[in-house]
C-alpha cells in the first residue's frame, strides 16, 4: 500500500499544476505587438490566476482576446504586473528597439 501511495501523490501533484494535463493551450504564445513577437508566458500566467481564463478573456471567443492589441495589451497587462510587483510595466520591457 506505501509503495503506491508516492506515486499516486506525485501524479495528483503535476495534474493540478500542469496546465498541459488540464488541456489549458500552449506553454508560450507569441502575441503581435508590432514588428517583433513579444512571446507570452502562457501557463505561467495560468497557474499565477488561478486557471481562471476570465482574468485575460473577457468576452474571448476560441481562447482569443478579442481586438488584441495596444489597447489590450495596456489595458490588461501593465495593470496586472503594476498591482502584483511582477512583470514589464515600462514601454522599454516589452517594447525592444
Amino acid at each position: 500500500m506505501k509503495n503506491i501511495v508516492l506515486p499516486i501523490a506525485l501524479i495528483l501533484s503535476i495534474a493540478a499544476y500542469s496546465p498541459v494535463l488540464a488541456g489549458a493551450g500552449p506553454e508560450v504564445i507569441k502575441l503581435k505587438t508590432g514588428v517583433e513577437p513579444l512571446p507570452f508566458a502562457h501557463w505561467k500566467h495560468q497557474l499565477t490566476n488561478g486557471s481562471e481564463c476570465f482574468h485575460c478573456h473577457k468576452g474571448a471567443e476560441g481562447g482569443k482576446i478579442e481586438g488584441w492589441g495596444k489597447e489590450a495589451a495596456h489595458g490588461l497587462c501593465i495593470p496586472c504586473h503594476d498591482l502584483n510587483e511582477k512583470g514589464p510595466v515600462e514601454c522599454k520591457q516589452c517594447h525592444k528597439k
